[in-house]
């Protein structure tokens, strides 16, 4: 189950945790080490922030020290008037830098965020790891117009400090065209995006691979979100489609999207990426919530048997239905990768706070870290060694209470 919106906690919060639970051993007398999250924990983007935030802080419950040191978390909202804006996310990582004691973060969540992020962070080697983030520019180097820029020109200090948990979008897109074209059997839907970094390129990896497939992805359209707020005579022209697909968040609109169709005529499967993954795309699209398809890029630790005692230990914290979303599971193992780096780094330090750069190439070392969603290890680009997709609809969530009958329900999984 896909985790409603949680309370937003306010902007440059500090959290501080009690000692219940610490470990790493030896007592906090060498002083304070901060982690930084960094996410939208304000307007409609808390739904997803605020649960993957918590998987933060309770990976920081059962670590509260580390060999000495006392582990705080430091998190900062990159949401603007309730929708994330990069150019906030980079100020907010500036705060990070002009502070010592961090020495890492766990963030952002939306990629159009991290590629204006990564340049601030890679000048301080500072360490940063995204649960979510998944276009594949920000790692790959791959030609135009795939990619409209290149790793290289986001690392100007040139080692790379960025990381990630979740899957790219060049495979979290085939994964759903593949899905609509041999599972559904639709030959022809219609594509469009929110012409973000994020949704744009998912949408274009999409409408890649179903050409592959001998697929039409017409017709296609990239939308300016902020200033539209019909898309009915898109939906319109797409009528002979079998569905349609589209890349982007819920925040951009996209699940309104979804309830024009209704009053367009148009009742063709809906498919997304993970930025629909979400309670507020279920109010938005309304009264056409059904026969709505998403993908999340990393595995669902739900279906993990070797994850349910976490989870179960997590939801004994964290006991609302709002605390726990699709990438809490993969916020913890960004901070337990952290957080060992940093017991890795300190080692190094001859026991002293250790330095960012000295965190920064723990981290890179990463293999076969046993996390809740199996083993990670990164390669030389900071992408994850678990290529996983995770496909989800619509469908009844019983026993919830509230004003949302239903839920988003795993369906399948694809491993590349």
């Amino acid at each position: 189950m896909i985790g409603r919106r949680g309370l937003a906690l306010g902007a440059g919060a500090i959290i501080a945790l009690a000692a219940c639970g610490s470990s790493g051993g030896g007592s906090s007398n060498k002083g304070t080490i901060k982690i930084g999250v960094e996410l939208p924990e304000s307007g409609k983007e808390a739904s997803n922030g605020i649960p993957t935030l918590n998987g933060v802080k309770y990976a920081v419950q059962k670590q509260t020290t580390i060999k000495g040191f006392t582990i705080e978390i430091n998190n900062l909202d990159d949401a603007v008037n309730g929708v994330h804006d990069a150019q906030k996310g980079a100020q907010n990582v500036q705060q990070f830098v002009s502070d010592s004691k961090v020495l890492g973060f766990v963030g952002p969540f939306n990629s159009a965020v991290a590629q204006a992020e990564i340049p601030v962070a890679n000048a301080a080697h500072l360490t940063m790891i995204s649960p979510a983030n998944t276009n594949e520019c920000l790692t790959k180097d791959l030609p135009a117009p795939e990619c409209t820029f290149k790793p290289a020109d986001l690392r100007p200090s040139g080692p790379n400090n960025y990381f990630r948990v979740a899957a790219t979008d060049d495979f979290q897109g085939p994964a759903m065209a593949d899905y609509a074209y041999d599972t559904l059997g639709l030959k022809k839907v219609a594509v469009a995006s929110d012409n973000e970094t994020y949704g744009k390129g998912i949408a274009d990896s999409f409408s890649r691979e179903l050409t592959k497939k001998g697929g039409d992805p017409t017709p296609r359209q990239d939308f300016d979100t902020k200033t539209t707020n019909s898309f009915k005579p898109f939906e319109s022209s797409a009528t002979a489609a079998g569905g349609l697909y589209f890349g982007g968040t819920d925040s951009n609109k996209v699940c309104i999207a979804r309830q024009q169709m209704k009053s367009a005529g148009f009742n063709a499967p809906f498919f997304g990426g993970d930025g629909i993954v979400t309670a507020q795309c279920i109010t938005d699209a309304a009264d056409n919530v059904d026969n709505m398809y998403g993908t999340v890029a990393a595995a669902d630790a739900t279906q993990i048997p070797d994850a349910k005692s976490t989870i179960d230990d997590f939801k004994k914290n964290f006991s609302a239905t709002t605390d726990f979303g699709a990438y809490t599971m993969p916020a913890y193992d960004c901070a337990n990768i952290l957080l060992d780096g940093i017991s890795k780094a300190i080692d190094d330090a001859g026991g002293n706070m250790p330095t960012r750069e000295q965190v920064r190439a723990r981290v890179a070392q990463t293999k076969d870290f046993p996390g809740v969603l199996g083993k990670t290890s990164f390669d030389s680009n900071g992408d994850t060694s678990n290529k996983i997709i995770s496909i989800y609809t619509i469908g009844a969530a019983p026993g919830l209470t509230g004003s949302t009958p239903k839920d988003w329900i795993w369906k399948a999984q694809v491993k590349f």
